[in-house]
């Protein structure tokens, strides 16, 4: 055998043996810690050697993932040092709405004991955005269908829009039973407007028919003083009916649902928006609702029901910033319009937002710590001027539900009309 030979045989078993160490120590790590197991029914898409996280800090991989028996074996990789306690809980999560999924820890507590090398733990399985995005069009689609055959609450937003209509009759009713009223009076000011003219230049007229009145300075100067009033009453009632015009305003209602339930919650509001200005006052309140009907991890969860809502908007065409009381706390809510010039109408009204509210939260609520803001994201759009449809990712930060929304909004041009003459008392 020559020596060309001998040195590429010696070569080829040299890439061999560094192929096979390769393979063969692929599945290894060099890196010092202990594994623990965790069951799930539902891994959700949570790739092997993904990062595992406390708190949001990063302790970990997970090694290998198996299914024995139906169920999802993860074999979990934690570094050495970390404490894990036994009532912690393992939960996937993803970085974003499109981002890869990680395995998620929240602490326990120190009184359960720690997790050691081998233990077994049980996760908690989450449904997957595909699964919530069609149960959440599902139930959308129960919902439309219990409002077109009439169900429970189709019968209470009737009633209660029933109302409203009620509430705007009577407003109207007052308004018109003011008109002939308002009428009368406008056409004696213009009457009078003209009889005082007339009047006027007889008195500066030297041989006009009061000649002989005008004589009486003092007389004159009290019927100058009296026809001035009268000019000033007159000026006042030309600007009576635009200052009724000045005011719009609209009720507002936001129904919000969970995909594995009914109605969880809704807004009632007015929106207050003064004529040719870019901002408004909304009053109402917020997260309405029977709290015995809510989905139960959900109802555990969620703070007291019926909110004060008040805030102070700002818009244009296509952003609407509006801050104040939201939702019994401060904070803020960003609105945009990114199609606003589009032809088609639920294209141009197309809206993407984030709510942020309670950023000083540190409370417990039914034994679990909330210490996040309230920070929520969302998209709609109006189908009509009336009726509008979204979906909303609700507390995000914290609990991260998924929720569909249905809103209603209709113009009140009698009870703006009532507060234009309001308006006119000083």
């Amino acid at each position: 055998m020559t020596a060309e030979t001998k040195v590429g045989l010696f070569t080829f078993l040299g890439v061999v043996l560094l192929g096979a160490s390769i393979f063969m120590l692929g599945n290894f790590t060099i890196s010092s810690g202990y594994d623990v197991k965790v069951y799930f029914n539902d891994v959700s898409g949570l790739p092997a050697k993904s990062n595992v996280r406390l708190n949001g800090v990063e302790v970990g991989k997970v090694k290998e993932l198996k299914i024995i028996d139906g169920k999802v074996l993860a074999i979990v990789r934690i570094n050495e040092g970390v404490i894990i306690y036994k009532d912690a809980q393992f939960v996937i999560a993803a970085s974003s709405l499109i981002g890869t999924n990680y395995l998620q820890i929240k602490q326990g507590h120190a009184s359960s004991g720690i997790i050691k090398e081998g233990d077994t733990i049980q996760g908690i399985s989450m449904l997957s955005v595909s699964d919530m995005i069609t149960q959440t069009l599902g139930s959308l689609q129960d919902f439309t269908q219990t409002i077109s055959d009439n169900g429970r609450f189709g019968e209470d937003l009737n009633a209660t829009l029933a109302n409203l209509r009620q509430l705007s009759g009577n407003i109207n009713e007052l308004v018109l039973s003011l008109r002939p009223y308002l009428a009368s009076s406008m056409e004696n000011v213009s009457e009078l407007t003209q009889t005082s003219k007339e009047f006027m230049s007889q008195l500066d007229s030297e041989d006009g028919l009061f000649k002989a009145l005008t004589q009486d300075k003092q007389m004159a100067q009290d019927v100058k003083d009296t026809l001035a009033n009268v000019r000033q009453v007159s000026e006042d009632a030309k600007q009576f009916i635009g200052r009724i015009a000045r005011f719009r305003l609209f009720w507002m209602y936001e129904a919000r649902l969970q995909p594995n339930g009914g109605l969880v919650e809704s807004d009632l509001g007015i929106k207050f928006l003064p004529r040719n200005s870019f901002m408004y006052y909304r009053a109402g309140i917020a997260d309405m609702g029977n709290r015995d009907n809510m989905p139960k991890n959900d109802k555990d969860y969620r703070g007291k029901p019926n909110k004060l809502d008040f805030r102070l908007g700002f818009f244009n065409k296509w952003a609407d910033l509006n801050v104040g009381m939201i939702r019994g706390s401060g904070g803020a809510v960003l609105s945009l319009k990114p199609f606003y010039m589009a032809d088609a109408y639920a294209l141009k009204n197309f809206y993407i937002y984030g709510e942020g509210t309670d950023f000083g939260r540190n409370r417990v609520i039914n034994g679990r710590l909330f210490d996040k803001p309230d920070v929520s994201i969302g998209a709609g759009t109006w189908a009509t001027k009336n009726l509008g449809f979204g979906v909303r990712y609700d507390d995000m930060l914290e609990t991260g539900t998924f929720q569909a929304t249905m809103s209603l909004s209709f113009e009140d041009k009698e009870l703006a009309g009532l507060l234009g003459l309001a308006s006119l008392a000083k």
